[in-house]
């Protein structure tokens, strides 16, 4: 929100600041300080380029076992892999 929506962001860092001791209307005072980032700093001081091992592992995308079944085509050091049945072989294989 920072780097793409400027108009947010500056939205955001007020409410930030604007909860930092409660709302008056609430009646009791907080006991601490409010914040809105889990680091519980200012939203203009946090570092929100950090990102947390949780986040990233919610970044990555599951990957398919059956996207694995098949050997792709191409090279080893033993020998050549292919999806599609060579023309010889298909002869060889019909007489």
């Amino acid at each position: 929100m920072r780097d793409t929506q400027p108009g947010d962001w500056a939205a955001a860092v007020e409410f930030d600041e604007k909860i930092r001791n409660g709302h008056p209307a609430a009646g009791t005072p907080l006991r601490g300080q409010a914040f809105v980032h889990r680091s519980r700093v200012p939203l203009a001081q946090a570092n929100i380029d950090r990102i947390t091992p949780r986040e990233w592992r919610d970044r990555q995308s599951a990957i398919s076992l059956a996207d694995y079944e098949e050997d792709p085509p191409g090279c080893s050091p033993y020998g050549c892999r292919r999806t599609e049945i060579p023309q010889e072989a298909s002869i060889e294989a019909e007489a």
